[in-house]
């Protein structure tokens, strides 16, 4: 299958995901709500993830009933914080259960489906020494 047929596909796939989570929703609010509940019934969490390239753990996905803010992940960190961020931003590992309901929620939203991969984080422990070196 050509890469456009298997992107088609999973278009196609992601509508249909849709059309079962909203099925019986009327409204962006009861549709919003629907997608928590997919979550919910869904997704396993706490599941690992990132929000801007940063690794997180994903606790929970909710809606507070605000239409314009949409789904929130509440996000844990490395070093225990926890911090609320837009659902459509988290970066689920690639052929999860929650990448692909992230996929079709940003969908849902008009968004890209897809979010640009997520780059592993560099590491920051060089030394200063090292890095004087490399500015020399």
């Amino acid at each position: 299958m050509s890469q456009t047929g298997r992107k088609d596909k999973e278009l196609a796939d992601l509508d249909e995901l849709i059309e079962s989570i909203t099925v019986d929703a009327y409204g962006d609010d009861e549709q919003l709500w629907a997608f928590r509940q997919a979550f919910e019934d869904d997704v396993a969490l706490p599941s690992d993830g990132f929000v801007i390239g940063e690794p997180v753990s994903v606790v929970t996905i909710d809606y507070d009933g605000n239409t314009r803010r949409g789904l929130t992940a509440r996000c844990r960190r490395q070093d225990g914080s926890e911090h609320l961020a837009a659902a459509c931003d988290v970066v689920f590992p690639q052929h999860s259960s929650g990448a692909r309901h992230i996929a079709a929620y940003r969908k849902w939203l008009g968004l890209d489906p897809y979010a640009a991969k997520t780059a592993r984080p560099r590491a920051e422990h060089v030394t200063t020494k090292s890095r004087q070196k490399r500015t020399r």
